[in-house]
Formats: C-alpha cells, structure tokens, sequence
C-alpha cells in the first residue's frame, strides 16, 4: 500500500505515492544512493547530491502526480534550481520517513 505524499512545491504542485513498506531491492537501491553520495569527493555541489540521490528517489515513488512532470520524470528537472533542489530535498525527507518506519509512530499527541 503506498504513501500519498503532497508536494509543498509551488512550481510542481500534486503528489507522488511512495511505496510502503519498501521493497528490499528498493531498500537496497535506496542505502545504495546514500552511500554513492557519501562518497563523492572534490567540489562536491548540490547538483552531485541531487544527480546521486535521484536513483533511489526514483526506485520509491510508485507515483508521480506533479504537475509539470511526467510519471516517471525523464528527465527530472534541474532548474530552477532552487525550485529544484527544494523538491528533491523534500523527496528525501519523506523517503527517509518511509525507510526508517516513521509514519508508522504513533502520534505523541493523541
């Protein structure tokens, strides 16, 4: 069953479902990515973390209901790139929610 997440982006306003629970080769292909990016070296940009990351953000989402942006999104937008790098900073976020059971937790307020 997946995770209907709603974008907070103005530009690419919709949502994207994201698998959950994962699979384990999505796992993999997402602790994949994390390591890919913790290992660049050099003049590292945010660009090489978002280029690093977009495998496994890809691998994750189910469903891609963005509006400007194809289901998949080949190729997935660079720029602007605030307006870029906002969304897959984002995207991370609630892939990481996914993967460490977070949505799961009970709330601590009710």
């Amino acid at each position: 069953m997946g995770k209907i997440v709603i974008s907070p982006s103005l530009r690419w306003p919709g949502q994207v479902t994201l698998s959950s629970p994962m699979s384990l080769p999505q796992a993999l292909a997402w602790e994949k990515c994390i390591r890919d990016t913790q290992q660049l070296t050099g003049d590292i940009t945010i660009t090489d973390v978002n280029y690093s990351m977009l495998p496994g953000i890809i691998a994750c989402v189910e469903k891609w209901e963005l509006e400007g942006i194809g289901n998949p999104p080949d190729p997935f937008p660079a720029s602007p790139r605030a307006d870029s790098r906002d969304l897959i900073a984002w995207l991370i976020s609630e892939i990481t929610r996914v993967y460490m059971g977070e949505e799961e937790k009970a709330d601590p307020n009710e």
